[in-house]
């Protein structure tokens, strides 16, 4: 016998709403979130609220200060580093088995999401961008058809998705070297070169962490430079 699905919690819904929110940067990154306005928002009363950004908590997608309050986190280099290490071990091992498995399926999704981020760069809309981003990895995930690996990816994954969209939508990180790097990947899948395929994509997560190092280097010059200008 199959075992029932229990419907989801009102708590687990409201998580759900607010990472989205989060990782689709309609929260921004150090943002402060009230229980009240996300509880206003959200239809719901500040209980299910204040438990849902306490799971988000456990994921790293929200701190909180028990005198200062809630925020959407801030990232670390460190952090940043290890998430997308851990990223790289799980996605490279999914990729293996989505080659070996559903071959045709993971082909078919590459291109799909491929062709959303031409046209999301075609139409200036970096938030259509990143959808499309996220829906290739996750094409990943469903080819390689191996449920542990997939709740592991998604229980760590937040805050590098959040993080992507941060980079694309208000540091402007380079789309069109992202789309290159996805182009790579798909060639050496198609082919079925395994080995070439994971390379290709493990440079591909590394250049996140890197883009975000430079971005933090870029933006320690601009305050050093303001600081002597009003010194």
């Amino acid at each position: 016998m199959q075992p029932i699905e229990h419907p989801k919690s009102l708590m687990e819904v409201t998580a759900e709403k607010i990472r989205f929110a989060i990782v689709a940067g309609e929260l921004p990154l150090g943002s402060k979130l009230s229980e009240q306005r996300l509880a206003d928002m959200l239809g719901v009363s500040r209980s299910p609220v204040r438990d849902a950004l306490a799971a988000l908590q456990s994921e790293g997608l929200v701190r909180i200060s028990p005198k200062r309050g809630s925020f959407v986190f801030t990232p670390d280099l460190g952090v940043v580093d290890e998430l997308c290490e851990h990223r790289m071990i799980l996605e490279t091992a999914a990729l293996r088995l989505g080659i070996a498995r559903n071959h045709e399926g993971l082909m078919t999704q590459m291109e799909k999401s491929c062709r959303a981020m031409e046209a999301a760069i075609d139409a200036n809309d970096p938030h259509g961008y990143t959808l499309a981003d996220h829906q290739f990895h996750n094409a990943i995930f469903e080819a390689a058809a191996n449920r542990t690996l997939t709740k592991s990816y998604n229980l760590t994954i937040s805050p590098l998705k959040a993080l992507r969209t941060h980079l694309f939508t208000i540091m402007t990180e380079n789309t069109d070297r992202s789309l290159s790097e996805h182009h790579l990947v798909i060639e050496a899948t198609c082919r079925k070169d395994v080995d070439l395929a994971v390379s290709h994509l493990a440079d591909h997560i590394g250049h996140l962490a890197e883009a975000f190092r430079a971005k933090l280097s870029s933006e320690q010059i601009n305050d050093a430079m303001q600081a002597e200008r009003q010194s």
